[in-house]
């Protein structure tokens, strides 16, 4: 310390020497030691400062330019280091910048002038210290900028001084900028570029002191500009400096600031400037355009420009808030001024973006409009700046191909939109204003308004406030925008937004927004019409016109229905399916729409929409959606995500707007559309009709009695399929082919009929389980029936005038008929399990009826046999799937286990009888299965006939009935036919007493009798005698009487010749039949006889009495067992009697 101390004292004698050589070696040494800045140097430098300062003070004015340089330097560094700074008393400080002015006005030296404007840039004096010399200290620092030297380094030197008063001293300088600032803004046109970026640098740092521009300063620009100023911008546009020329510009304009209002002369030529950079081809010419436009904005826009009103909401005297509907967020424009110059600003942005430029214009022009949005500030939500400012650049921006270059441009604006929409579900109860003078973030309260904080590259925060129903066609339309953009797949970044996922995103918002204005108790009924045709408008204009976008017309079908499934969730079902708000079906998709005729479905009473009815909104969604996905293609990579959207969709509205008007609606629909991907979307709707009926297991909803829309509905849907294929075959062949010389895709058309029957018989059963223990469950089967019936007629008329094109389709055929017997097989399956599950509860089944239903089914069965069977065997047959023929047989004879009464037992087998011949004759052509389960049939229809309740008198009368059949059945080329008809002879007109026979009996009894395999009556007895010798062989065996023991009853002993045995047994031995099942009543009765037989005598199997003679399996079994000998050829014991008589 005592060093330093020696070597100041050293210095400050040296510097009072007058040698020149002294005082260069004492600055010289003061400037080595203050670079060297430890802290006791500076401690001892402050102790010493006053003495020091004088002295240093006194050289800055020395002639030699040396000495005052040095000087200069070192007195730069006692103001500057604070701890220095400090110790200066205040009669220093005014000697010291005394000292400064008077050296910068008067100096002719440039470094002495240089270092003294030096000086004043870096010293730390405090406020109050330099206050009182700020006009001193301003004069010479203009002085410097316009130095008569023309030093371009003190200019620079003065130009860091303006900054560092401007700082220190804002509202001092701000107060005078009419003074300090035009020296600098004349050299923004200066010819070196050294003076435009020091100029340039310097306004930008000063920006807050001038911005906005007092009076005095903007008085002075004009006449700056109309003098001097205006004259060289044209010139050195001109001249192509154009950058240069618009970037000088921007800030004129700015620094007029509303001064430039009153000069609308002046501002007219200085648009000229900007008109042609604005064309320009150069890109970098556009963005600086853009940049300096931003000037124009600070000029023009002064917010509030819109007065408040109430904050957008009136209160009420329940103290809730209600928005105006139509009068938008804000109150009045102030002045029509205001209006015209936004659309001033707005018309080159516009025009920019709809032009073809480069991606780095584009975003300079967003960038400069976010700039807008940032000053319109809570003025911007008001509906006419929306439309003015808002509407015209998103419709731009959404207008951009996302290929890689003008993503971010669209990405932009589907941000600032989604906060815009956003900003409609925060709370109502705050006043936006109270947070306008916040710090602006990312993250805001939950009372802040939204705030895009990202919106462009300069962090403009932009404030939305809540909207209201007036913005709503507004939103709508930006979202349809979107929609209509080219979707692309060459895009791939991290922040990009797919083109699919947005609209629905933003929609999806809207909707929000929407439903919660309807839970607002204080909205009225014209307020949720306003909503609903907006919403409703807005998907039927979508589905309508883009649908002839023929490029990506699939994309946004499947846009579409995303949307529509969006309104179905979003709004409130209790809204969507209200009968209170009705809308026009104005749909065009239906306008010329047709029934399909012949079917009775109008007849029905279930028709109830036609085009420009008033019908529900949810009515309305479901047509529309509907129309799109007729009109869909279904064959694109979205298909599968289509139908199940639509089978998801039909079960929501089931469950959501009611079962009945949903079916309803949804079968009409149906029924209205024939053609191609038809019974793909009925694949859709019964999924989602079976997946609801079995998640709530009750049809009630419905309202299926007999007379009701929803039991026609449910029947004419599931006759849908068959009516298809049945009614309009050659049209869809056709569609489905491309032209009729080819052949549809076999595998893909039955792997879909295989996909209708599998689903058919699912939707059945589980309408039918639903319906278990109902006695609507009689009127649905009635209904099927009657529809399914007129189907059938529709393809037998079809078939009487098939040409060529139908038969290249004879696959669909067989697929066809597949299904009409596999719907008549379930229907006789479900009244046959019906009456099984009712067995169970009733100690006699004899109570069931057949319904008109059931005969109907059974009329449709048999029509559908005929219909099969005739089509073989013809010249080009189309085929038969045997296996549904075999199945429907077996649903006969299960059907026919049920019946019990005498009246359904007589209608069915005059139903039955004639079909049956015919059945008959193709046996041949059969397969053996197939085979079997006719023989089943009829094994099933004579034991029928026997166990009828009350039971059937086998008079002449029913004789003639059964004429026919039992002439081709009891003398069958088959065994397992012509046996049991055999064994139902003799147990039931073999038994009568006095027959009429019929003449086309005669013949076939007459052979059967001679042969002894049958009896006419009880007096007659089977003639034995006149046999040949090959008669002889198969004589039946002989038969012995014997008397009980204990009683008087008589029973007859069957005693087979041995000697015959091979002879009797040859016939059977050479049968290929399989063995009928017994059913559980033909157990019961074997049982039974069995018992008996071992009670009459202990003789045991083949000892039976008449009564306990079992017909219905006569022929069971061709091998010689037990069973088949218990009724093989059994004779009438009295006839035996007689015989043994006559001997």
């Amino acid at each position: 310390m005592s060093n330093l101390s020696d070597q100041l004292e050293e210095i400050q004698s040296l510097i009072y020497s007058p040698t020149k050589s002294n005082k260069s070696l004492a600055y010289s040494t003061l400037s080595h030691l203050q670079q060297q800045s430890s802290d006791a140097l500076i401690q001892t430098l402050a102790l010493s400062s006053q003495s020091l300062l004088r002295r240093i003070v006194a050289d800055i004015h020395d002639d030699d330019e040396e000495i005052a340089a040095q000087a200069l330097k070192c007195l730069g560094f006692m103001i500057y280091h604070p701890a220095i700074v400090s110790e200066i008393s205040v009669e220093d400080v005014k000697l010291v910048l005394e000292s400064l002015v008077k050296l910068i006005t008067t100096t002719k030296m440039k470094s002495v002038c240089n270092l003294g404007v030096w000086c004043i840039s870096i010293q730390q004096l405090s406020e109050p210290l330099l206050a009182p010399h700020f006009h001193s200290l301003l004069r010479a620092v203009v002085h410097a900028i316009d130095n008569p030297i023309g030093s371009l380094s003190t200019t620079f030197e003065a130009i860091q001084a303006v900054i560092k008063l401007a700082t220190l001293l804002s509202e001092n300088m701000r107060e005078l900028s009419h003074i300090w600032a035009p020296p600098i803004y004349r050299r923004l046109l200066s010819s070196d570029k050294r003076d435009r970026d020091m100029s340039e640098r310097c306004l930008l740092k000063i920006r807050s002191t001038i911005i906005p521009p007092p009076i005095d300063l903007s008085k002075v620009l004009v006449r700056d500009l109309k003098t001097k100023l205006l004259t060289m911008m044209h010139d050195m546009l001109t001249s192509g400096m154009k950058v240069q020329t618009i970037q000088a510009w921007g800030w004129y304009i700015r620094l007029l600031g509303s001064h430039a209002l009153k000069n609308r002369h002046l501002i007219n030529d200085m648009l000229k400037i900007p008109e042609k950079t604005f064309s320009d081809h150069d890109s970098q010419v556009q963005i600086a355009s853009q940049v300096a436009w931003e000037g124009l904005i600070d000029a023009l826009i002064h917010p509030p420009m819109i007065l408040p009103c109430a904050t957008n909401a009136a209160k009420e005297d329940d103290g809730t808030q209600k928005k105006g509907t139509h009068k938008g967020n804000s109150g009045d424009i102030q002045n029509t001024g205001s209006l015209k110059s936004v659309r001033l600003i707005m018309t080159p942005l516009i025009g920019i973006m709809l032009s073809n430029c480069d991606v780095s214009v584009h975003m300079a022009c967003l960038n400069t409009w976010c700039y807008l949005l940032h000053r319109l500030d809570t003025s911007l939500n008001g509906s006419s700046m929306i439309n003015l400012v808002v509407d015209p650049i998103f419709e731009a921006a959404f207008q951009l191909d996302p290929d890689g270059k003008s993503f971010w441009a669209r990405d932009l604006c589907i941000n600032l939109l989604d906060d815009f929409i956003s900003a409609r579900c925060k709370p109502q109860d705050y006043d936006p204003r109270n947070h306008v003078s916040q710090q602006l973030s990312a993250k805001t309260s939950m009372n802040a308004p939204i705030i895009s904080g990202s919106c462009s590259w300069k962090q403009y925060p932009i404030i939305w406030l809540p909207w209201d129903l007036s913005l709503l066609d507004f939103h709508l339309k930006m979202i349809y925008n979107l929609i209509r953009q080219p979707s692309r797949q060459t895009v791939c970044h991290d922040n990009w937004v797919p083109a699919d996922d947005a609209p629905l995103r933003l929609f999806r918002a809207v909707l929000k927004g929407v439903e919660q204005e309807f839970k607002r108790s204080s909205i009225d009924y014209d307020d949720i019409m306003l909503c609903l045709n907006a919403v409703l408008k807005f998907l039927r204009n979508m589905c309508e016109e883009l649908s002839l976008d023929g490029s990506d017309r699939n994309r946004l079908h499947h846009i579409s229905l995303q949307f529509m499934e969006a309104v179905s969730e979003e709004i409130e079902p209790t809204i969507m399916g209200s009968p209170l708000y009705k809308v026009a079906l104005n749909i065009k998709y239906i306008e010329n729409l047709q029934m399909i005729p012949d079917i009775g479905y109008e007849k029905s009473g279930v028709c109830s929409i036609g085009y420009m009815e008033m019908v529900s909104p949810m009515v309305y969604l479901s047509v529309l959606y509907f129309s799109v996905v007729v009109r869909s293609t279904l064959s694109t990579s979205k298909a599968d995500y289509i139908l199940l959207g639509m089978q998801q969709y039909f079960k929501f509205m089931l469950s959501s707007f009611g079962p009945l008007e949903s079916l309803v609606i949804t079968t009409e629909l149906l029924y209205k559309h024939i053609g191609p991907g038809c019974l793909t979307m009925w694949i859709a709707i019964a999924e989602g009709l079976k997946n609801y009926i079995n998640d709530v297991k009750d049809l009630s909803l419905f309202k299926m009695d007999s007379e009701s829309k929803g039991c026609y509905a449910m029947s004419h849907l599931m006759s849908y399929p068959l009516l298809v294929c049945s009614c309009a075959q050659k049209d869809i062949m056709s569609a489905m082919s491309g032209s009729p010389s080819e052949t549809p895709s076999s595998p893909q058309m039955k792997a879909e009929l295989e996909q209708v029957i599998t689903l058919w018989k699912s939707l059945y059963g589980s309408i039918c389980t639903s319906l278990s223990g109902c006695i609507i469950v009689g009127s649905f089967s009635e209904a099927l029936v009657s529809v399914l019936d007129r189907c059938l007629d529709k393809y037998t008329s079809m078939l009487t005038c098939a040409n060529e094109l139908h038969l290249n389709f004879k696959d669909l055929d067989l697929h066809l008929i597949s299904l009409y017997g596999d719907a008549f097989i379930c229907i006789l399956k479900n009244s046959s399990s019906s009456e099984s599950s009712s067995d169970g509860n009733t100690k006699h089944c004899y109570d069931y009826k057949i319904t008109s239903g059931i005969k109907g089914c059974l009329n449709l069965a048999i029509r559908y046999m005929n219909l099969s069977q005739t089509k073989i065997g013809t010249v080009t047959p189309i085929g038969l799937p045997m296996f549904s023929s075999c199945r429907l047989y077996s649903a006969l004879a299960l059907f026919i286990r049920s019946l019990h009464l005498k009246q359904d037992i007589v209608s069915f087998f005059e139903m039955i009888s004639c079909p049956l011949l015919e059945w008959l004759g193709y046996m041949e052509m059969q397969d053996e299965g197939t085979s079997d389960q006719f023989e089943l049939l009829w094994t099933e229809m004579l034991n029928c006939l026997r166990r009828s309740q009350p039971p059937i008198v086998f008079d002449s009368a029913f004789l003639k009935l059964q004429a026919s059949i039992l002439e081709k059945t009891l003398d069958h080329s088959k065994l397992s036919i012509s046996e049991p008809t055999i064994t139902f002879w003799n147990s039931t007109y073999g038994e009568q007493i006095n027959l009429d026979y019929p003449q086309t009996l005669l013949h076939v009894l007459d052979k059967l009798w001679r042969q002894g395999r049958i009896n006419l009556n009880k007096r007659s007895l089977p003639l034995q005698r006149c046999q040949s010798k090959s008669e002889a062989i198969t004589a039946p065996p002989r038969f012995t009487v014997n008397t009980a023991h204990n009683r008087g009853s008589k029973r007859v002993e069957l005693v087979e010749n041995t000697t015959d045995s091979k002879q009797k047994e040859m016939p059977h031995s050479s049968l290929k039949r399989k063995r009928s099942e017994l059913t559980e009543h033909q157990k019961e009765v074997r049982r039974a006889q069995r018992g008996r037989g071992r009670d009459c005598g202990g003789h045991g199997i083949g000892i039976q009495t008449y009564t306990t003679l079992d017909f219905s399996q006569g022929n069971e079994d061709s091998q010689g067992n037990e069973d088949s000998q218990d009724s093989e050829d059994i004779r009438n014991p009295e006839c035996i009697l007689q015989m043994l008589r006559n001997r």
